[in-house]
């Protein structure tokens, strides 16, 4: 069997962070892993799907772009869909996260079904981190999940279960990983956390998740959340 790496990331009005994050990663990754990119460009209206087909001529990236944007949970299955790696990574494209954790991921990818980071100091605004732990206690009661970030966009996920991971429309438009860990812990996969470093956004704001939108976030999530634990238990045998 190969090791073939394909990394996804969902992006949405990245012009000013996803050139350097990618060429980052291919900085650090080049020579020690068979890897290439695959980018979900979420109907963005800034330049960012113009960037992508630029850094196309120089890397070795595939591009899944829409017009219309279809939301975070949606580009990524979409992603995930088309992933053919015997490993796929899944992170965003903000370059909050540092590439070099990749490596340490990819050392441990035989340890477990699923690889997936937590954030050891989280750079984010408190309102953010007190809503992360708030949704955290009621996933943690839902769906009986101990996990440390389960929110987290960090994941190595081994070809066969991101496989058997992707015929499920999402029920948390921006949500996805609450939903992605929940449905692989309720298949019976070994999911292995390791903590990474956390920075701040260098140029930009988050899309999602301003002060004001919480209340409908949360009522969206919580909605979101049900659908998942029905589906779950209806489909249990499948």
């Amino acid at each position: 069997m190969s090791n073939s790496l394909q990394i996804l990331m969902p992006a949405h009005n990245e012009g000013k962070n996803i050139k350097n994050h990618i060429t980052r990663v291919n900085n650090i990754l080049k020579k020690k892993i068979k890897f290439s990119f695959l980018i979900c460009e979420d109907g963005s209206s800034d330049n960012t799907l113009e960037i992508l087909k630029r850094l196309k001529k120089k890397f070795k990236i595939r591009i899944l772009s829409k017009k219309e944007k279809q939301g975070y949970s949606t580009a990524v299955m979409s992603g995930i869909k088309r992933a053919k790696a015997d490993y796929l990574l899944i992170m965003d494209s903000d370059g909050q996260c540092d590439p070099r954790q990749i490596l340490k991921f990819w050392n441990a990818r035989k340890k477990a079904d699923l690889v997936v980071g937590y954030r050891i100091k989280r750079k984010d605004f408190l309102y953010r981190k007190f809503f992360s732990d708030f949704a955290k206690f009621v996933y943690s009661f839902f769906f009986k999940v101990k996990l440390k970030d389960p929110s987290f966009a960090f994941s190595l996920i081994r070809k066969d279960v991101y496989k058997s991971l992707q015929n499920f429309t999402p029920s948390m438009p921006e949500g996805f990983f609450w939903e992605y860990n929940a449905r692989a812990i309720y298949k019976g996969y070994k999911i292995l956390e390791i903590g990474i470093d956390h920075k701040k956004r260098k140029f930009g704001n988050t899309q999602i998740f301003h002060v004001w939108s919480l209340p409908k976030i949360a009522l969206v999530n919580f909605i979101g959340l049900l659908r998942v634990k029905f589906d779950l238990l209806i489909n249990k045998d499948d």
